[in-house]
């Protein structure tokens, strides 16, 4: 069986990182699967030499364009005699959905984001088309109210996985060495918990910082509010790098997640409990499905919880120890070959049916 999975975004973040893991996974574990991205984008130097990987979608989003990538996908798909396009964003959905019109290949989407689950008439047009679905957590399963698994982000447990913190880089940050880190990983944006995370973190005793990783627009802003916080020299800003971010994930004390991104599989908050960090969480969508609240880490309601959460794992160093460890083995159940093993029986049941229908999968059937 021939799998491609075909994702609109353009950066390597959201859900093209995510199913990038996913299909790495796939192919892995011996599965023809490839991964479809759009043209003359970052993504592109990274991932052709992969030979996997490959760009399938242009970046217009004019009426001609998008004709011309659904010619393009199709020919592609008709004479590589794929079996199956699994789709993850509305426009690569879109252009799915039109390539694959009387081929017989069949067409599959995963919903990474609750608001992308739609009711106007395009959305439940292309929901009527598509042959089976999943999603990243179990509230956009709800919403979607269509059966089909329930697939996180997959978290790789030998990158990810607790050890030694880099000193060489936190010195280079100015972090003091003896510390509690406080850590954050995401786009340094409006709405993804960084302000929230400095105003919590102020209350905490002096040796207590916030390692913030990351990088984005909202950056001077939020360095401005810890200087009027009187803050400032308690939060570093490590930037965002690839190869150097499980080493910063050991560097944490507590991993604090407060607000999802683009994508809610939440790939950043299974990444630290895979390199042993307690967490301590916003109960947003997803985050319930990979934390028990007292057992991997802290779910707090309210934005005014979050300080006291903190407060409780800095005074409790056992507490730490246990959720760590804990949180450990509750993310290794996502690793690569849990996923690999799910998905596999989920394209085989989907290709073993004859009629069109949405229920590839059984309701109340999971992975996690």
């Amino acid at each position: 069986m021939r799998i491609l999975q075909l994702v609109a975004g353009e950066k390597w973040t959201g859900a093209a990182a995510v199913v990038f893991d996913q299909t790495a996974a796939l192919v892995a574990a011996g599965v023809e699967a490839q991964f479809g991205f759009v043209r003359d984008t970052p993504l592109a130097e990274r991932l052709m030499p992969l030979g996997w990987a490959r760009p399938l979608l242009s970046r217009s989003r004019t009426p001609l364009g998008v004709r011309r990538d659904v010619r393009f996908l199709k020919d592609t798909l008709i004479r590589e005699s794929f079996d199956v396009v699994h789709c993850h964003l509305s426009h690569d959905h879109f252009v799915g959905a039109a390539a694959v019109r009387r081929t017989g290949i069949l067409l599959a989407r995963t919903f990474h984001h609750v608001d992308a689950v739609r009711r106007d008439v395009l959305s439940r047009a292309l929901l009527r088309r598509t042959d089976a679905f999943a999603s990243s957590n179990r509230e956009i399963a709800a919403r979607l109210e269509r059966p089909g698994p329930v697939h996180p982000a997959v978290v790789d447990g030998e990158r990810f996985r607790p050890g030694k913190a880099p000193e060489d880089r936190l010195r280079a940050l100015g972090m003091p060495g003896k510390r509690f880190v406080v850590g954050t990983v995401g786009k340094i944006a409006a709405g993804r918990g960084h302000r929230e995370a400095i105003q919590s973190a102020r209350e905490l005793p002096a040796d207590a910082v916030l390692l913030h990783v990351g990088k984005g627009e909202l950056r001077r802003e939020l360095e401005a509010l810890a200087a009027s916080l009187g803050t400032a020299d308690r939060n570093f800003w490590a930037g965002y790098e690839e190869d150097g971010l499980p080493g910063l994930y050991r560097a944490m004390d507590v991993f604090l997640f407060t607000a999802s991104g683009s994508e809610q599989g939440q790939r950043a908050l299974l990444e630290a409990m895979a390199s042993g960090v307690p967490v301590v969480a916003r109960d947003v969508p997803g985050v319930a499905d990979l934390v028990t609240d007292g057992r991997e880490g802290l779910i707090v309601g309210s934005e005014t919880d979050v300080g006291p959460a903190l407060e409780r794992l800095y005074d409790s160093p056992e507490e730490r120890v246990r959720m760590g460890e804990q949180g450990r083995r509750r993310a290794l159940e996502f690793g690569p070959e849990a996923f690999a093993r799910e998905a596999r029986r989920f394209y085989e049941r989907l290709s073993a049916r004859n009629a069109r229908t949405s229920r590839a999968w059984d309701a109340g059937e999971t992975a996690g």
